[in-house]
Formats: structure tokens, C-alpha cells, sequence
């Protein structure tokens, strides 16, 4: 216990995490190091500051009143019946976050997963497992979506999708989150209490915490998988307690849930539904207060409950994906984003070393912004391993819950943290025990005494953080999300006149027009695309993706250009990137000729470019008519006749800037199409990018 109290102090303050690589263009692994450095820097300094102003307080100010205040407080907390202490809990949680999607948000979705998530749960909800795509699906097509026999699909596994579909039938679509946000914070109020029977107020202020925790708050506010995965996991602990404290028949609820949450978030519902269940009934056995029937049978309905599950799952990935046990991630990445220590995605090695830089990220940042405190977490529970004598007989339920998905997704290369998003309630309860244990310390110490100026100085450190949390950490938190009016002139749904029936020509990037035509006309993994953007100027992989669509779409006899296919971390040493213009990543290799074609595709960007995922998932879609804009990607005037030609109905418009650095604009469509595309002539390079062939 103390060796892990010691891990987790050293984790909370060391920056392990900066072992990570991040040269070669790895921007997703520099902002990990940028976000923990943060996370880090307010640390330390909000530790020093809490500790300062601890000390001082203590000397100066008694905390006998405060301890009684406490106490009364914890005494109340804990005389409120359970039911209404669950279900009051479970409304303040589920409106926080409803007030943050409909007003921080403002309605609006936040996150590339969101919006993939909600364009299949829309068909799904149509009653289709996929959209169709008029055999054109370039035009939709965002990240985290693929083509499959059925249409146009999400990456993600069914459970979340389709509760999203029968959130949409209900016309609530984007209450789902905080309904499941409200839901786990109901159940975990109902299970702690019977996982901590010797420490009830603990178990309340723990919940008590979870409910208003802005790390869970602000993710519950939108539409991510991981609220319905918290709400089953948070059902299958509750069930397996009644069940070991009451009849078997608890099992087959445990495992019904348990095996939902696999097909949702399939690592950590694997590691905590096995905790939760096993984690849960084993200990007795092991005690000798039950035999092993006993166990057998729970087993036995868990495996009952959860089957089902199991054969649904396979039947959707065969049917969606071509196996039982391939996943969408597979089927649209490859086996690298699988689990294991190989390349991931982008090209980029993932072992030991990545592993344990990751953790110490995850570590770092959640110690954080679970409670935006000005110390971390983290090193609160680490002190508290360390010097604790009297732990909780359930002390390694709480333990493996917080730590299980953390050890689990060592194992997995992507990270935030919003992946330890089920643990959070371990966490807190670890928290709240480690802030009632080391406030409470020597409570018989004589006035004056060393032992009674650390035990008020503790408990003034906790005063101080709960200030700084609610004055500061918490406000600061929640404005880093506001939207800024430049983002909101490009993801909101512009206003189109009165009664028309609009499809709307988003005029994304160059690049995301390439990987468009190449992941739909040209039948390219995503994660061959990835590296091939990088590893390539952008005017040879544009021609390698016009080519490669005439040979896989229509069969034709033609050449492939060379291009580097190589899934390796960077780029050639000869490709620069010249700051052009905002929102346009152009690559070019010195002394490159640019044909026509190419010069064409870089001068319509010339203005900027707008992203087509905010705004897709807001329209009507493909085979969906309920009266609002289709939106769909600009691929220029030629190729877009195919997708005017099909909707000769609707009124074509086109969504683009217009003027530098200017916000985008709506405007007639065969104006668009003269502004952006009616010259040939690219305007000139800057002075230090590439100049020949431009």
C-alpha cells in the first residue's frame, strides 16, 4: 500500500510524461505534453499556495468549530433516505450537464467521435444499419465514418449508437448524456454505501462529489459513449451487490449490463465488469462465509445475462464488418489500432516507453480536472497510502476500480482523460476517504502540539482547495470551452431563407477533399491516408487519388503515380509546409512543377476552408428528407454535377469564405463555384515557401 501511495505521489508531480516522443509531426503527442505541462505547472504551484495558506490558517485560526461543522454536515448527509439522496443527486448531476450542452455548447457537438456517432445513430434510428451513399460517398464522408455493403456507417460499437437512435425517435437527442450522467451518479449512490458500510459519510461525499465533478460534467454535456458505459457499468456494480447480499437473480442483470457496456467500450467494460462481478462475490468464498455453489451460480447467471450480448455483437461486427471479432476501429484503421505495443495509427511507435509517458499524462492531467482543485488528486490519495493505518475493508475494490482501466489502457495508444471517465467515481471515493482519514488524524493531540498543527493544517488545505476549486480552477475550466465567434461562424448552421429546401456545398481543405476521394472512390484505410498526407506533397497525393478512383471505381487502365505509402513516423526531408493561408495544410517539395489540376485545388482554398463534420451531422443525410440543408463537401465544379444532377429539387448553395481570413459566407452556388474555382492560376507561394513550379 505504501509502495503504490509512493508510485502516485512521484506520478502526480514528476513530468514522466515528457519521455514521450513528439518530433516528425506528431501533433497529437505534442498536445499531450502541452496539456500535462499545464496540468503540472498549476499543480505544483496550487500545492505550494494550498499549503502556504494551510499553515497560516492553522497557526492563526482553531478548526474546532470547522471540524464541528464538518461533522454536522457529514451527519445530516448521511440521515437523508437513500432513494431521495440518490435521486436528488441524480437530477443536479443530469441538469449541470444539460446546462452545459444547451448552453456552454449550445447545442452544438464538440467532438469528431460526436458527430460520426450521430450521423449512423440517425439512420439507425430509419431503421437502416447504414446510410446510403448514392455510390458517391466522398461527398460525406468524415473521420471515424467508413463505406461498408450496408452504406455509410461510424467506426463505433452498437450500444451507444443505439441508444443515440432511440434518443433521436424521442426527439431528445442530445439528452442522452446527461440522462446517463444522472443515471451512473444515481446507482453509484445507491453501491457505495454498500461497498463502505464502516465509513457512510465518506460514501456521500464521494457521490456528493461525482455529481458536480466538472471533468464529468463537461464531457456528460455532449454525446460520447463513455456516459452510457459509465450508467451500465455503474448498474452492473449495483446489481452484483444486491446480488451478493440478496438473491442470484441480481447476476443476470449484472451481466446483462456488463456485456452491453462491452459492446460499447469494449477494454475498460472488460476490466471493470469482471471486477464487478468476481471483484465483488469472490472475496466471501475466499473468507469461507459462502461456499463455491454459491460463487457458481452468480457466475453462471452472469454468463446467462451476457450472452445474448456477446451473440448480437458478433452478428452486428459480421454483419457491418465482415467477422464476429472485428470492430469498426479495425475495419476503418487496421490492426494497428488494435490493442499491443506496435505503430498506432499515424505511423508512430507505441511501447513500454510511450506507455508509462501516456500514463503519466493521464495521471497528471486527472488529477487535476476531476475536481479542478488546486492541488492534484492524485497525490492526496498517494499521501494517504502511504501514512494510513485504518483503510476500508473494501479498500481494493476502490483501488483496482480507479486503477484497472488506467493499467488497462497502458495497453492502448490513444489517451486522454476522458478514458478513465468510469473510474472517476473511484477516484473521488478515494479522495473523500484520504481528506476525512488525514483531517482527522490525531484528534486526541494536545492544542499547540506538532501532531495538531499537521491534522488543522490538512484540514485547512481542504478548505483552501474547495475555495480555489469553486473560485477559480472550476470557472477557468468551464470558459476554456466557451466557443469563440470565429468557430461558431464555421460549425453553426447558417441561416438559409425561409421555405427553402437548400443542398449546401461545404468548401473544406484540400487535404480533406484528397482523403475524401480516396478513403470513397478509392477504397484507402484511414490509416494509410494518414501517413500518406504526410508523407507526400499535397499536388502528388491529389493525382495518385484522381488515378487510384479510375482504377478501383470505374476500372480503368491507368498508371499509378508513386507516391510513399510507408507507415513511418515524419515526413521526407525535401516536403516543407509554407504558411499560406488558415485552415490549409499545403505540402510541397522544393523545386516541385505543380500541374493545372493542382494549381486549381491550392488557389480555391485561397480564402480558407470550412470542415464539413460540424455542420453534416446537423443537416439532413443521404435517404433522411425532414426538411433541413443537405450538406455535403465541395469537390469542385465537375465532380459535384453528379451530386446536383440527383438533387435537382433543392436549391444549391455553397458555404465558403469569401475574402482572407474573413468568416465563412452562404452565398449562390454557380457564384461560389466562379469565386473558388473559375481561375486556374494558383496566387503566388510566400517568400519562404517553395517558389519553382508554383
Amino acid at each position: 500500500m505504501q509502495a503504490l501511495g509512493a508510485v502516485l505521489l512521484v506520478l502526480a508531480f514528476a513530468p514522466v510524461y515528457r519521455l514521450m516522443e513528439t518530433s516528425g509531426e506528431a501533433r497529437y503527442r505534442e498536445i499531450a505534453v502541452d496539456v500535462s505541462d499545464a496540468a503540472l505547472q498549476y499543480g505544483v504551484w496550487g500545492t505550494v499556495v494550498t499549503l502556504l495558506f494551510a499553515f497560516v490558517l492553522a497557526v492563526l485560526l482553531p478548526t474546532e468549530r470547522l471540524r464541528a461543522a464538518a461533522a454536522t454536515a457529514a451527519s445530516r448527509l448521511v440521515a437523508i433516505p437513500a432513494w431521495a439522496f440518490a435521486l436528488t443527486l441524480a437530477f443536479v448531476a443530469a441538469g449541470l450537464s444539460t446546462l452545459v450542452g444547451q448552453y456552454l455548447y449550445q447545442g452544438l457537438l464538440t467532438n469528431v467521435d460526436e458527430m460520426a456517432s450521430t450521423v449512423h445513430a440517425r439512420y439507425l434510428a430509419q431503421g437502416t444499419l447504414g446510410g446510403p451513399t448514392h455510390g458517391m460517398p466522398e461527398f460525406w464522408l468524415i473521420p471515424n465514418t467508413l463505406v461498408v455493403p450496408d452504406g455509410l456507417v461510424s467506426q463505433y460499437p452498437p450500444t451507444h449508437l443505439f441508444a443515440m437512435a432511440g434518443a433521436e425517435l424521442l426527439g431528445i437527442p442530445l439528452l442522452l448524456g446527461p440522462i446517463c450522467f444522472g443515471a451512473m451518479v444515481a446507482l453509484v449512490a445507491l453501491s457505495l454505501p454498500r461497498v463502505l458500510p464502516e465509513r457512510p459519510a465518506a460514501a456521500r461525499v464521494a457521490v456528493s462529489l461525482l455529481a458536480v465533478c466538472p471533468l464529468l460534467v463537461l464531457l456528460s454535456g455532449g454525446a460520447l459513449n463513455h456516459t452510457t458505459t459509465g450508467a451500465l457499468l455503474a448498474t452492473a456494480l449495483y446489481a452484483a451487490l444486491r446480488g451478493r447480499d440478496g438473491s442470484a437473480w441480481w447476476a443476470v442483470l449484472s451481466g446483462l449490463a456488463v456485456g452491453l457496456a462491452v459492446a460499447d467500450r469494449p477494454l475498460t467494460s472488460l476490466v471493470l465488469g469482471a471486477l464487478f462481478t468476481l471483484g465483488t462475490w469472490a472475496p466471501a468464498v475466499l473468507a469461507g462465509a459462502r461456499p463455491v455453489r454459491w460463487l457458481a451460480t452468480r457466475g453462471l447467471g452472469t454468463v446467462a445475462g451476457g450472452a445474448p450480448i456477446a451473440v448480437l455483437l458478433g452478428w452486428y461486427n459480421q454483419r457491418l464488418f465482415g467477422s464476429p471479432t472485428t470492430l469498426g476501429y479495425s475495419a476503418a484503421f487496421g490492426e494497428r489500432h488494435g490493442l499491443g505495443f506496435h505503430q498506432d495509427p499515424w505511423g508512430y511507435p507505441y511501447g513500454w516507453t510511450e506507455a508509462l509517458a501516456f500514463t503519466s499524462a493521464d495521471l497528471v492531467t486527472v488529477g487535476i480536472q476531476l475536481l479542478e482543485t488546486l492541488f492534484p488528486l492524485t497525490a492526496l490519495i498517494g499521501v494517504y497510502l502511504m501514512v494510513g493505518r485504518r483503510f476500508p475493508r473494501a479498500i481494493g475494490l476502490l483501488l483496482a476500480w480507479a486503477f484497472l482501466p488506467v493499467l488497462a489502457n497502458g495497453y492502448y495508444w490513444f489517451h486522454t482523460a476522458r478514458m478513465l471517465y468510469e473510474a472517476a467515481p473511484a477516484w473521488l471515493a478515494l479522495s473523500a476517504l484520504a481528506a476525512a482519514d488525514l483531517s482527522s488524524r490525531a484528534e486526541a493531540a494536545s492544542p499547540g502540539s506538532l501532531a495538531a498543527r499537521a491534522r488543522d493544517a490538512c484540514a485547512w488545505a481542504l478548505v483552501v482547495a474547495a475555495v480555489g476549486s469553486l473560485g477559480w480552477g472550476t470557472p477557468a475550466r468551464w470558459q476554456s470551452f466557451e466557443w469563440t465567434q470565429e468557430t461558431l461562424d464555421r460549425i453553426r448552421v447558417p441561416a438559409l431563407p425561409a421555405g427553402q429546401s437548400a443542398l449546401v456545398f461545404v468548401h473544406a481543405s484540400w487535404n480533406e477533399r484528397t482523403s475524401s476521394t480516396l478513403q470513397g472512390a478509392g477504397a484507402m484505410r484511414q490509416d494509410t491516408i494518414i501517413t500518406a498526407l504526410r508523407r507526400n506533397s499535397s499536388c502528388e497525393l491529389h493525382l495518385y487519388a484522381e488515378a487510384r478512383e479510375e482504377l478501383v471505381r470505374f476500372g480503368r487502365s491507368v498508371t499509378l503515380p508513386e507516391v510513399d505509402l510507408e507507415q513511418v513516423p515524419g515526413s521526407h526531408p525535401d516536403i516543407e509546409v509554407p504558411p499560406l493561408w488558415a485552415g490549409s495544410t499545403v505540402r510541397m517539395r522544393r523545386g516541385e512543377p505543380f500541374p493545372d489540376t493542382c494549381r486549381r485545388q491550392l488557389a480555391s482554398d485561397r480564402f480558407g476552408t470550412v470542415a464539413l463534420a460540424p455542420l453534416v451531422w446537423q443537416g439532413d443525410l443521404p435517404g433522411i428528407e425532414e426538411g433541413r440543408p443537405l450538406f455535403a463537401r465541395d469537390l469542385g465544379p465537375e465532380r459535384n454535377r453528379a451530386l446536383l444532377d440527383l438533387y435537382p429539387e433543392r436549391v444549391a448553395l455553397a458555404f465558403t469564405p469569401t475574402t482572407v481570413d474573413g468568416p465563412p459566407q452562404l452565398m449562390p452556388y454557380a457564384s461560389a463555384m466562379e469565386l473558388l474555382w473559375g481561375r486556374s492560376e494558383a496566387p503566388p507561394a510566400p517568400p519562404s515557401g517553395p517558389t519553382s513550379g508554383i
